[in-house]
């Protein structure tokens, strides 16, 4: 596999769209928990310096990160919850005897069920951290 085809989009299925943002969700809420530990951690300067961190809150740029922090922490929880679901046999059918043209098990009605529902509460739960943030 040459470097170019992990950038045809167009090819991807549903599954490999959900494996990559929940790699990058993963990672972006793993620099954000060092962040937050480092800002935090400015309380030992003294009451002016974490006023200065608070403020950072208080400002435009700041509730844009938060909320984009609280979408990623929705999504990568839905769908580790997703991920866990298939992995114990949930989402997929029982194995049985395959008859040609095979079907794919990611075309099962109760995973793509999963994430229809997985989508809308993503959505939903968006919008209210959303209207609590602003």
């Amino acid at each position: 596999m040459r470097i170019y085809e992990w950038f045809k989009f167009w090819e991807w299925n549903v599954e490999r769209f959900l494996f990559i943002l929940q790699r990058i969700t993963g990672w972006g809420l793993t620099i954000y928990i060092v962040l937050h530990v480092v800002t935090v951690h400015q309380i030992i300067y003294g009451e002016r310096a974490w006023n200065v961190v608070l403020s950072l809150d208080s400002i435009l740029l700041g509730r844009i990160i938060l909320i984009l922090v609280v979408i990623a922490l929705i999504f990568h929880g839905l769908n580790g919850i997703r991920i866990m679901l298939v992995e114990l046999g949930y989402l997929i059918d029982k194995p049985k005897e395959q008859d040609y043209p095979y079907k794919i098990w990611l075309q099962n009605k109760k995973h793509r069920a999963y994430i229809l529902i997985m989508m809308i509460l993503e959505i939903l739960l968006s919008i209210y951290a959303g209207v609590i943030i602003f």
